[in-house]
């Protein structure tokens, strides 16, 4: 049996971005995880040169349920925001080891 999961990506490039992205409820149905992509690759709106605040990227994937259980649909741009809440278990590898659980591919073991 071939097992399938849906992904969706947003992204954001800037360093100082609000870690916030829009996502619309009708949407829902359409992915099993989204995956919120920070670039790092700079400060930007600010004086300074914009590559002096960049830094390592980060990756969340965040299960569908998150996403509903987090979603403001109280302006027309229906946003996630991210940045007060603790997302540390969907950070980099140990958010995309979610996905391998769902479609049932064990961690690679050592030999």
């Amino acid at each position: 049996m071939t097992r399938q999961v849906r992904v969706q990506v947003k992204s954001r490039y800037a360093t100082n971005a609000d870690r916030g992205f829009p996502v619309k409820e009708r949407s829902f149905t359409a992915f099993d995880f989204l995956i919120a992509a920070f670039l790092n690759i700079g400060t930007f709106g600010t004086r300074a040169d914009c590559r002096s605040g960049a830094k390592a990227p980060e990756f969340y994937t965040l299960p569908v349920e998150f996403i509903r259980k987090h979603h403001d649909k109280s302006s027309t741009w229906e946003k996630v925001r991210l940045g007060r809440l603790d997302i540390e278990s969907y950070k980099n590898e140990r958010g995309f080891e979610l996905i391998a659980e769902a479609l049932g591919i064990p961690y690679p073991a050592g030999r």
